[in-house]
């Protein structure tokens, strides 16, 4: 009878392939964070060199903490292990921006070890910190710290995360200004008096018309900037014979050259020019159909016909038929603000006054997150802003007059003299 007993957790064995190379293999524990079998194994030419190899991956997962060892990881080692897994669930820009913030904390408490970690250590840190961040930035760290540290729980490596005995940085929020209802209009027909510097071979007039129609798609539409400057004629579609926008396509990412990057499978990436990659929408609820005005429609589609732009291809594109950029655009919506003679808002605040708008005009909740593209109607309401006039006409409507002339009036009967 056939033994079919697993080798116990921690057990090797040595491996005499019939191609004359050797294996040294060993069962672990089972991940303590996903309950998932784990084993390691090195294979070299000779027995020698299979066990140099496979002590070798031994240490290396002793550093980092993946096996447990005579001493725990440093702070740092064990980051970089961190930082590796996390690298492929998430999009290129979050893993630089979180592997910066990992980094920075490294610098100050990375030669810690993983057990000897305290809350006063993360204390130390953000005090560091704090000297050079701006507070909004600095507590952006001690989350990423904290994401790290959590798995680091998770993995039974700490008994707890010292973050969670550590109050966060204090952020105030700061206030987004929008554009009152009538000012987009006026914003919009100053773009030509912009005074705008011309850069490359496109016509002005062109230019121009771009550019106003990149605003109005942010007023109208309430896109993101990367949505509008993703946008291809195959998107513009009816349905249910209303004109709108097929939002399908996130915005240009700056990922990185090919083959200097690290695109993760699960990430639709197609690389369109330089550094910068066309994607999919940020969230599942950002992937949205939006109805636009009948003229917006047909003005974006005389646009694509005049300059002949294929379906697939790009509708905005700047003076040298390149993929638009933010701070292209940030400078000529500030020349077109001034040129209007209109606060200087940023143009994200597009988007808050489109929901300020929806809000104004009663649309239901449903709808307002749907039109904007988020997955909770808690994120619409902090883009909504509610200006006064439309506070005092719904309270106009909701509380009666309470201090009329109904009240004054007095009953009087006229009685004639006799002369």
């Amino acid at each position: 009878m056939t033994d079919t007993r697993r080798r116990t957790p921690g057990a090797g064995s040595v491996i005499h392939a019939k191609d004359g190379t050797w294996i040294i293999r060993r069962e672990l524990e089972r991940d303590p964070a996903t309950g998932r079998r784990r084993r390691i194994q090195a294979k070299g030419r000779t027995k020698a060199e299979a066990r140099e190899r496979f002590e070798a991956r031994v240490a290396e997962m002793e550093r980092t903490g993946l096996l447990p060892g005579t001493k725990s990881p440093y702070l740092k080692d064990y980051a970089e292990r961190w930082l590796e897994e996390y690298r492929m669930n998430v999009k290129p820009t979050t893993y630089r921006t979180r592997a910066g913030r990992i980094k920075a904390c490294m610098e100050v408490i990375g030669h810690v070890r993983l057990t000897d970690l305290t809350a006063e250590h993360v204390r130390l840190c953000m005090r560091v910190l704090s000297k050079r961040l701006a507070p909004s930035t600095l507590k952006d760290h001690f989350v990423s710290l904290k994401m790290m540290l959590d798995q680091a729980e998770l993995e039974e490596l700490i008994p707890v995360d010292p973050c969670r005995r550590v109050r966060p940085p204090r952020v105030e929020p700061t206030e987004t200004h929008i554009l009152s209802p009538d000012e987009p209009r006026k914003l919009l027909e100053a773009v030509p008096n912009r005074g705008a510097k011309r850069r490359g071979p496109a016509p002005t007039a062109d230019m121009d018309e771009m550019w106003a129609l990149l605003f109005e798609l942010a007023f109208a539409a309430g896109m993101r900037e990367g949505e509008r400057y993703a946008l291809m004629p195959f998107q513009l579609k009816r349905r249910d014979g209303v004109p709108g926008i097929d939002v399908c396509q996130q915005q240009i990412q700056q990922y990185g050259r090919p083959g200097e990057v690290e695109i993760p499978g699960w990430l639709k990436a197609e690389h369109l020019y330089g550094v910068l990659w066309l994607t999919t929408p940020k969230t599942r609820a950002a992937r949205r159909f939006v109805p636009i005005p009948e003229s917006l429609w047909e003005r974006l589609w005389a646009r694509i016909k005049r300059l002949g732009v294929g379906p697939r291809e790009l509708v905005f594109t700047n003076s040298r038929s390149n993929p638009v950029r933010s701070s292209t655009e940030r400078y000529n919506w500030r020349k077109a603000l001034r040129a209007a003679g209109l606060p200087m808002v940023n143009v994200h605040s597009a988007r808050h006054w489109t929901a300020s708008m929806a809000a104004r005009a009663n649309m239901p909740d449903d709808a307002r997150t749907t039109i904007m593209g988020h997955a909770s109607i808690t994120m619409t309401n902090r883009y909504t802003h509610r200006d006064a006039a439309s506070l005092a006409a719904l309270l106009c409507r909701a509380i009666p007059d309470l201090h009329g002339d109904a009240g004054d009036v007095i009953d009087a009967e006229v009685v004639e003299e006799a002369a």
